[in-house]
């Protein structure tokens, strides 16, 4: 019989059931759920070692299960939000779920912080939604931050009110001394470096929301006349997402601090220019594209749109008040608790040996930043859940965090990755062959006769399978 990944239980059976045919698993207790949980398993290196692991483990079906991003650690009334936009806008559940964390982050801003030691970090990071335009990845993006953009209009109506009556006192008064007016905005959109810049040295948290993140990648440097223009802003962005302050200096302008800047960034691309986009040597060898979290559904459930649910003015109001109570929140300044600490330390820990383990130094580097993504993705997820107001994050949301990073991980490095060091942009598929030596490798499968049995081809074909590079 075929075996097309998808986890057949008829497939999974018949290996199983040889186990005097397959190299004998280890005999380790077995790992509990939680367990499971607060040591996530690194994902596997694509440094093109052949070693074969020590410890082999019987086919199981999560082995070939589709990764998705849980939503388990978040209200109920997220989850139920979640649920309703990926279904009325047909589109994979992952989109919505990062595109909440970015929302909630920027309109709790800066007043939240989470202080370890010896870092802080903010609830902000870069996001990037990978999918053909089928997969309706606008859709939910401008769905989910309409929030954003109301209050920018509500926080213009107050500054132009004010600006009218900063101005009318300086003609009334040369020598009026008042504060000038700000106006506080939190949606950069397609944005110039210098504007983005201005917001952010007035401390205020902002997102850059590209509907296509390759146009938006393609623009650096066009506002600046010669010199290294790409490369300053690519600069500055690194800097932003590492929060560390820089200056700007203009012959036309007075010399400008952007100090402790935290910025986001959520966008859309597609499979084929991905590569073309994000796998220069610039911007992965400076970071920059480690420094994205990237969403890539390999698959999703078709719903007609005559079965989707409706968005109800009701559901709408629900994420309004959500994102409204984070908007005029009172600062908070959040710290682990100490099952939360020693979870954070095991992981961080482990993503460290791992990195400095690690023969491509790509891979390495997207681990070792794992450390600070899931510190972010612990604030915004606490932001969307029931204790979004309290102090401490919990054992059960750092284990949360660490869930979700582990998806992120495994998609970088599984999916990302591949189509990055493809200069076409395209990955290839995997044929038939790939899929017996991967098993082989995998599992050291010793009975050609069962494989062969139970992929429904010849002990010949796998014979000589396994035998070609």
């Amino acid at each position: 019989m075929p075996f097309d990944g998808n986890g057949s239980q008829d497939f999974l059976s018949l290996i199983n059931a040889e186990v005097d045919k397959v190299e004998p698993a280890s005999s380790t207790p077995p790992i509990t759920p939680d367990e499971q949980k607060s040591s996530p398993v690194p994902p596997l290196s694509l440094s093109g070692s052949s070693e074969i692991p020590k410890e082999m483990h019987h086919l199981k079906a999560e082995t070939f299960s589709e990764p998705t991003i849980s939503i388990d650690g978040l209200s109920e009334s997220v989850q139920e939000y979640i649920r309703t936009v990926a279904d009325s806008y047909g589109c994979p559940q992952e989109f919505v779920v990062v595109t909440c964390f970015i929302t909630a982050g920027i309109a709790a801003g800066k007043k939240v912080q989470l202080v370890t030691n010896p870092y802080t970090n903010y609830p902000c990071d870069f996001f990037s939604m990978v999918g053909k335009p089928s997969r309706n990845k606008t859709g939910p993006l401008k769905e989910v931050t309409q929030p954003l953009r109301e209050q920018d209009k509500v926080n213009f109506a107050q500054y132009a009110k004010a600006k009218a009556t900063y101005d009318q006192c300086k003609r009334d008064d040369r020598n009026y001394s008042g504060e000038q007016p700000v106006f506080h905005q939190r949606v950069a959109g397609d944005s110039s470096p210098e504007s983005r810049n201005a917001l952010l040295a007035q401390g205020d948290m902002i997102v850059i929301i590209a509907d296509e993140l390759k146009s938006f990648i393609d623009s650096f440097g066009r506002y600046t006349k010669g010199g290294n223009g790409s490369g300053a802003e690519v600069s500055q962005i690194l800097s932003t997402w590492s929060n560390v302050s820089f200056t700007i200096n203009r012959k036309s302008e007075e010399t400008k601090l952007v100090d402790d800047p935290a910025m986001s960034i959520i966008g859309g691309i597609q499979p084929g220019p991905l590569g073309k986009t994000f796998g220069t040597d610039a911007l992965m060898d400076s970071g920059f594209t480690q420094r994205f979290l990237f969403v890539y559904p390999d698959r999703s459930t078709f719903v007609k749109r005559c079965d989707r649910k409706r968005l109800t003015p009701e559901t709408r109001e629900s994420w309004n008040n959500i994102i409204g109570r984070l908007f005029n929140m009172e600062p908070l300044t959040l710290q682990l608790s100490h099952e939360a600490e020693r979870l954070y330390a095991d992981y961080a820990d482990a993503n460290d040996m791992k990195a400095d383990a690690e023969e491509d130094d790509y891979i390495g580097g997207v681990i070792q930043k794992m450390n600070i993504h899931v510190l972010r993705l612990a604030i915004m997820a606490h932001l969307l859940s029931d204790h979004w107001n309290e102090p401490v994050i919990t054992g059960e949301a750092m284990n949360y965090a660490i869930l979700v990073s582990d998806y992120f991980t495994q998609i970088h490095v599984e999916r990302i990755y591949p189509l990055l060091k493809d200069p076409s942009g395209m990955q290839r598929m995997m044929t038939n062959g790939d899929l017996i030596r991967t098993l082989n490798k995998r599992f050291k499968i010793k009975s050609q006769n069962f494989l062969a049995e139970a992929l429904g081809v010849t002990q010949q074909y796998i014979n000589k399978t396994l035998k070609t590079p």
